[in-house]
């Protein structure tokens, strides 16, 4: 960057109106590589975002829109320049790119789809070539960000410029924003930089400026006689010109009053020292609006340096004096010259007398804008000849050239006080095509094509030649050339392009050539003539010899071919601003007609002389102060199709269909009638059908119910392939973005087969078509037809036999109205049909061979179906039927398809096994991440509870509940951070976080298991069990097996981790995040899906094992003692969470219910940490009172006595125990026993004393299953006969349960 350069801001009174269109092009060079620069942002008014901006990351190229950033990679190299233009207009999904004028495709970075503001905010803050944000009101500019380099021509339209226009049209400057240093706040060290090697030639411009008219009698002047005192000042102006062989016609002509035109010269010599000026006597200020014609183009650079300096002078004319301000002048260069449409003023032989009469200085009451037509010619010192006329410009023709501009070095280009130079391109590395003009015309203009073949004697470049010998012989006949070029041999049929002879002559002459060359051009005649004499005039003049130092050049006169160019012709145009019946015209000129919805506006055309043609032809009429008539799809209702309105209805109806992108029914039907009309009146021709093709892709890609229509467009279709004419040779192939069609005229002699195939069928391109080859990458569609076909052509009328292949890249054209088999449409719809056959091709011997490639990977477990459309199913509606079709190959990515018959083909998915929709799929990844994320918190609560609280991890349940906790934790821990991992895209760090996901999601099912075998010990299997080391030998299933089964998985087969995008069949839930995890199917459903369906049938078994033993149990109470009904239910909820029982609902996920399903497991088992910790954790009485006693204090901590240490307790009075549940259980009594949950006191009991307890139901895989034991300390008590006891004094009471089914877990 230029040293201490900071940037260049938008200055406020210049502010970007609210835009809902615009077109943005800047020139930018890179000279030195930063990882991130900026070429300009543009802030919202709010601050909080950028509005619009333009950005880059090393050679690759950001635009942001409304905060959403686009890419396009490889774009923007080093020491180069390039020309970056986007464009933008509300209904579109993303803005258009176009670099070096080329349509660049752009990657959005986020997976919105829409642009959803309709306008770009008015009022924010505009830099140049860094970013910028704002803090506490302050603007703060973004460091290390700049463009290292230089940047020019930042322009902005309010429209959406065309791709033709940004290639075409490059030196043009914007109508929001000009390219001019007036505009922009930057400091002294940030000026601009001038470049003068490069330049941009252009022919039409717009001269804006301030004057003020000094009146030698001291009175002001008028409105009336300004204008006619600044026609004469600019006519001599452009005599001054010092341009060589430059003509510059004054076109049109603007003088109000100062403000009145609401120029940005008026407001700066309204704030300049011109009004000193204007209060002096005699001064009147006005605003000047002018436009040329520059003939030929010229460099814009020169034509404002000269137009500047020569209008900045005084001038005197006559009476009157003429000052202006040259920081208030302004020229730009202009796209085209508007038509002028005020009547031209007579030329007088000299200006307004001067009058000493006061009163005829009286202020006009209303002034009027005036507009002055002149086709004044100015070469150099030419006295300066007015003429009366009201024809305008335009002719335009394409030739390569070389661009530049002025720029700012570092990030800014140099513009001086308006664009002196224009476009900045490196003349090295781009060429752009531009549009050059012609100038003016008058009443009596005629034009002439002429072609002609001369000989060249001499050496020197052959354009030069003949162009320096066609001006100086015609140009003093008053006949201008007009488009001149060279044409090839190929264009030029009666002699070749250039013919070549060498010959030496003797002595010391050089060796010399004669040439031969062809050249076209068209003559602008201003004569009174008749036609005839015109044209026998310019073969006069060209058959005279021409000699030039030494070259010579002759032209015969059989060379020479001359032919008259007529006027355009009447036409009846019809537009959505109504009928007009525009008059045969004049070329080159323009006419008029009052608007039909408001007479009192105005509606122009133009008679255009097109380079490249030898007719002149109507250019689109200028209706742009005329008001629609035909307002919507309703108002096609009265107008009727002939073959001569045809093209004009279908416009209509694009343009119809482009403002409105959902179509009622009513809608559908009136423009496929409207588009049926035309087929029947019109002979189609392929652009004519390209047309129809086009409206009915534009159809298809709405977001209207076709349904009810899709017979009618496949009927529309068809027609246009069968009545299309004008063939190129004996085929013809059609293309839109939604579909295409190709028609082959067949030689039944030559016939032995025929392949139709379709390519690239991306959003916003058209599809590619082949014919004869194999199917290859990328192919969408393909099919074959068989020999035997020819057979089966009818000769009707002795007309060939016409095939015609349509391919549909729109799947939702071909919906069924009923669809109870709720099956989908995977595949593009291709067909193959017969033009001129007297009946329906069918029962084929050999079959049509039909590939499609599915537009959703199929699985291996969903099936497929070849089908083709049925015209008379669902009442008409049309619908896929298999009959004739066969399924011949079949894999992931295509199906072929055999059929006996020739019709529209396609293939069906069975969508009952297919993922959910994008929606649900957000839904259902949130609470997945949400649910996993509370999960986390509370299993984290739980593990350190039962860590650091030692007495309630002292029973095997506890034990297992903490093992069960934190294979949990670690699952929902490597979930969540899963997805963040796998963004760095390391591949070994990915296979790591996929085994650890993979063992951590085992080992909760192992010990889900793990419980499910322990509470299988503690109530069914109650006798003679003892498991010697019985925890240890958990711990190492718990955590051993998973480890077996990752590590052999890792052995055999690494590649199955790996990054993978999720999908339904893996349970998980967004199927567009990358994930590390098990991408190998045959592994995933071995060591995933096998092993989980195995530990959840187990368990679901002992699950139901277990409810039938606690049932009997409560039978065999006593009536009082049993539990309640709630208790009973929050225990089989808390077993149904440890034994991992709703993951069964993964299993149950098909079918209509599937959504609501999927919602339930995902709450479920997100949340199964939750659930766990509320279970066993919240709602324990033990736990709860270890809180107490460790983590509260004052009136809330629990002293650390009662039963916790409590092995014998001596009561008063003894109460006899209720009678045991289950006989006594010496035998499984085990030396290591440690149950917390086997020292109680019993609810039955008044008298306090020592029992052994059933294990606790409540936590198995989340509390407490344990294996029934011995307790260890036994209690010593007096004896007495109401205590059985041994002979050794020691009691062995019996177990007593609570209520019979005694969930303590919840009660204590």
């Amino acid at each position: 960057m230029q040293k201490d350069c900071k940037y260049w801001l938008l200055k406020k009174e210049h502010k970007i109106p609210d835009l809902k269109e615009l077109t943005v092009c800047v020139n930018i060079k890179r000279k030195i590589s930063n990882s991130h620069w900026t070429v300009f942002t543009y802030l919202h008014p709010d601050k909080t975002r950028i509005e619009l901006g333009m950005k880059g990351s090393g050679s690759d190229l950001h635009i942001i829109m409304f905060g959403r950033v686009w890419t396009k990679s490889s774009v923007v190299s080093l020491e180069n320049w390039h020309s970056v233009c986007m464009t933008w207009s509300k209904s579109m999904t993303e803005p258009k790119v176009y670099v070096n004028g080329s349509n660049v495709d752009i990657k959005a970075e986020s997976r919105e789809t829409a642009l959803y503001p309709d306008s770009v905010a008015t009022g924010g803050t505009l830099t140049l070539a860094v970013a910028h944000n704002f803090s506490n009101g302050e603007m703060n500019i973004e460091t290390g960000r700049e463009l290292k380099g230089s940047l020019s021509l930042f322009r902005v339209w309010k429209r959406e410029r065309s791709a033709e226009e940004i290639s075409g049209l490059t030196c043009t400057d914007g109508d929001v924003l000009h390219w001019e240093e007036q505009i922009w706040d930057n400091d002294m060290n940030c000026k601009p930089l001038r470049d003068s090697t490069q330049q941009c030639d252009w022919c039409y411009y717009e001269v804006k400026l301030v004057f003020i008219i000094f009146r030698e009698d001291g009175n002001k002047t008028s409105t009336q006689d300004a204008r006619e005192v600044a026609h004469q000042w600019l006519t001599h102006v452009m005599g001054e010109v010092h341009l060589w062989e430059t003509y510059i016609y004054l076109h049109k002509v603007m003088v109000q009053p100062l403000g009145g035109l609401h120029t940005r010269s008026s407001r700066n010599a309204e704030e300049g020292t011109m009004n000193l000026f204007a209060t002096s006597p005699g001064a009147s200020q006005f605003d000047c609006l002018a436009h040329l014609n520059v003939i030929p183009s010229a460099d814009v650079g020169k034509i404002q340096d000269e137009l500047s300096e020569i209008l900045a002078k005084r001038h005197k004319i006559d009476h009157y004096e003429i000052i202006t301000k040259p920081e208030a002048i302004f020229i730009y260069p202009l796209e085209d010259l508007s038509p002028d449409t005020t009547p031209p003023i007579t030329a007088t032989a000299s200006l307004p007398r001067t009058t000493e009469t006061l009163a005829t200085t009286t202020p006009q009451p209303m002034p009027v804008t005036t507009q002055i037509l002149t086709t004044a010619k100015t070469i150099r010192t030419t006295p300066i000849q007015m003429e009366t006329t009201t024809a305008a410009v335009v002719s335009s023709s394409t030739e390569t050239i070389t661009i530049s501009t002025p720029f700012t070095e570092t990030t800014l280009a140099k513009s001086s006080s308006t664009i002196k130079d224009t476009t900045v391109l490196s003349s090295t590395s781009l060429t752009l095509n531009t549009t050059t003009c012609s100038s003016t015309v008058s009443p009596e203009d005629s034009y002439f094509n002429v072609n002609v073949n001369v000989t060249i004697n001499g050496s020197g470049d052959p354009k030069n030649i003949i162009e320096t010998w066609l001006n100086e012989t015609l140009s003093r006949e008053r006949i201008s050339v007009l488009h001149f070029k060279l044409v090839t041999s190929s264009t030029h049929a009666r002699k070749r392009s250039v013919e070549t002879k060498s010959y030496k002559v003797v002595g010391k002459h050089p060796q010399l050539s004669e040439t031969s060359h062809s050249c076209v051009f068209h003559a602008q005649v201003k004569t009174s003539s008749n036609i005839v004499d015109t044209q026998n005039q310019i073969q006069g003049l060209l058959e005279q010899p021409y000699t030039s130092g030494s070259v010579c050049l002759n032209a015969q006169p059989q060379e020479i071919v001359i032919s008259y160019i007529e006027p355009c012709p009447k036409h009846n145009h019809h537009t959505r601003q109504g009928l007009f019946k525009w008059p045969q015209v004049g070329v080159q000129r323009i006419t008029s007609l009052p608007c039909k919805g408001n007479p009192e506006k105005t509606a122009y055309r133009e008679c255009f002389l097109d380079a490249n043609s030898n007719n002149a032809h109507w250019k689109s009429p200028d209706l742009g102060q005329c008001q629609f008539v035909v307002k919507s799809v309703s108002d096609l209702e009265d107008i009727i199709v002939t073959n001569d309105n045809a093209e004009d209805i279908l416009i209509i109806i694009k343009d119809l269909i482009h403002e409105n992108k959902y179509l009622d029914e009513y809608e559908l039907s009136t423009i496929l009638n409207k588009l049926a009309d035309v087929i029947n009146v019109s002979v189609i021709t392929p652009p004519l059908g390209g047309v129809i093709l086009n409206i009915t892709s534009d159809i298809m890609e709405s977001k209207s119910d076709l349904l009810p229509f899709t017979n009618s467009i496949l009927n529309i279709i068809e027609a246009v392939g069968d009545q299309m004419v004008g063939l190129n040779g004996n085929s013809v192939s059609l293309k839109a973005s939604a579909l295409a069609i190709s028609v082959v005229n067949i030689d039944q002699e030559n016939f032995h087969n025929l392949t139709f195939g379709v390519s690239s069928t991306n959003k916003g391109f058209n599809p590619e078509i082949y014919f004869n080859q194999e199917p290859f990458d990328g192919t969408v569609a393909f099919i074959s037809l068989p020999s035997e076909i020819q057979d089966r052509f009818p000769i009707v009328n002795d007309t060939s036999p016409r095939i015609q292949f349509q391919f549909y890249g729109v799947s939702t054209l071909f919906q069924t109205k009923n669809d109870p088999d709720r099956k989908k449409l995977n595949t593009y719809v291709v067909s193959a049909s017969v033009t001129n056959a007297t009946g329906p091709i069918e029962n084929l011997k050999e079959y049509v061979a039909v590939t499609l490639r599915h537009l959703t990977t199929k699985k291996k477990d969903q099936n497929v179906q070849c089908v083709y459309w049925d015209f008379n199913k669902n009442d008409g509606y049309g619908g896929w039927s298999p009959n004739g079709c066969w399924t011949y190959n079949i894999s992931k990515d295509y199906t072929t398809c055999l059929c006996d018959h020739m019709t529209h083909f396609g293939v069906l998915l069975d969508v009952s096994r297919t993922p959910i929709d994008e929606k649900n799929e957000r839904i259902l990844t949130i609470i997945t991440y949400m649910g996993c994320g509370v999960s986390s918190c509370f299993l984290g609560i739980t593990v350190l509870t039962y860590t650091l609280l030692e007495k309630l991890r002292r029973d095997y349940p506890s034990k297992i509940l903490l093992n069960l906790s934190i294979a949990l934790l670690g699952l929902n821990l490597v979930f969540l951070l899963n997805s963040w991992i796998s963004s760095f895209g390391i591949y070994g760090l990915c296979i790591a976080v996929a085994v650890t996901l993979h063992y951590f999601l085992l080992t909760s099912f192992t010990w889900m298991g793990l419980g499910a075998v322990n509470m299988y010990f503690a109530l069914v299997k109650v006798f003679n069990v003892y498991v010697p080391s019985y925890i240890l030998k958990f711990c190492l299933l718990g955590w051993g097996i998973p480890l077996i089964i990752c590590g052999t998985v890792l052995a055999v087969k690494k590649d199955a981790y790996g990054m993978n995008t999720m999908n339904d069949s893996q349970m998980t839930l967004d199927d567009s995040e990358m994930f590390c995890w098990v991408q190998n199917d045959v592994v995933f459903y071995m060591s995933v899906v096998s092993y989980i369906a195995f530990i959840l049938l187990c368990n679901g078994s002992i699950f139901l094992v277990v409810l039938i033993q606690i049932r009997n149990m409560q039978v065999n109470q006593p009536a009082g003692t049993r539990s309640g009904i709630w208790k009973d239910l929050r225990a089989v909820v808390s077993l149904t969470f440890l034994l991992g029982l709703t993951w069964s609902v993964a299993f149950l996920a098909w079918g209509p219910a599937k959504v609501f399903l999927l919602y339930l497991f995902s709450i479920l088992n997100s949340l199964q940490g939750f659930f766990i910790f509320v279970f066993h954790c919240l709602m324990k009485e033990n736990v709860r009172k270890q809180w107490r006693i460790h983590l509260c204090c004052g009136a809330f901590k629990l002293q650390e006595y009662s039963e916790w240490s409590q092995t014998a307790t001596v009561v008063p009075k003894h109460k006899p125990n209720p009678p045991n549940t289950f006989p006594f259980m010496a035998s499984v009594r085990s030396i290591k026993s440690n149950s917390t949950q086997s020292s109680t006191v019993s609810s039955e009991s008044s008298q306090r004393q020592v029992t052994i307890t059933r294990p606790d139901l409540g936590f198995v895989y989340e509390n407490s299953l344990v294996i029934p034991r011995a307790r260890a300390g036994l209690s010593v008590l007096p004896r007495d006969a109401s205590s059985p006891a041994t002979g050794s004094g020691l009691e062995f009471p019996s177990r007593p349960w609570k209520n019979g089914f005694n969930t303590d877990i919840y009660s204590k």
